[in-house]
């Protein structure tokens, strides 16, 4: 499934801040993500946390890792995988995001199988949708204001 959207910074965003926390705390980062838990670094842009997960019939703590693959601050993007395990589901995406000075666009490649390949594609969409919006909208928090 192909997945892709944008949000605009707004007033007040500094991104070379933000530039900042991708190449040198992008713990700060994983840490917008919404619902996450136990965030550990296991290599230098690598973090395992656990995130709950509530879509129709799939319920439950999935078991998420996630690497920065690239980092181009000359052509705004970020290249990064995301493979999450939880009952009896399996999601794995590839996201590239583009920073501008007007905000954030992202595209992702998502595969899932188990319970999440049963569940309607609608769903999962709106349900991906509105977290990566709240993760977008927690990102421009943290480049206006250092904290998500």
């Amino acid at each position: 499934m192909k997945l892709s959207g944008q949000k605009p910074w707004g007033v007040g965003v500094n991104v070379e801040n933000l530039w900042q926390l991708i190449e040198n705390n992008t713990i700060a980062l994983v840490k917008c993500v919404p619902d996450t838990s136990d965030i550990k670094q296991i290599g230098p842009q690598e973090f395992e946390f656990k995130i709950m997960v509530r879509m129709g019939p799939v319920s439950g703590t999935f078991n998420s890792r996630v690497k920065i693959e690239s980092i181009d601050k000359a052509s705004g993007k970020v290249a990064m995988t995301l493979n999450s395990k939880g009952p009896g589901a399996v999601m794995n995406a590839s996201i590239t995001a583009t920073i501008s000075q007007t905000g954030v666009s992202y595209d992702a490649d998502v595969n899932l199988s188990g319970l999440l390949a049963a569940v309607g594609e609608r769903l999962i969409r709106n349900y991906i949708d509105g977290k990566l919006n709240e993760f977008l909208t927690n990102l421009v928090k943290l480049a206006k204001t250092g904290q998500c």
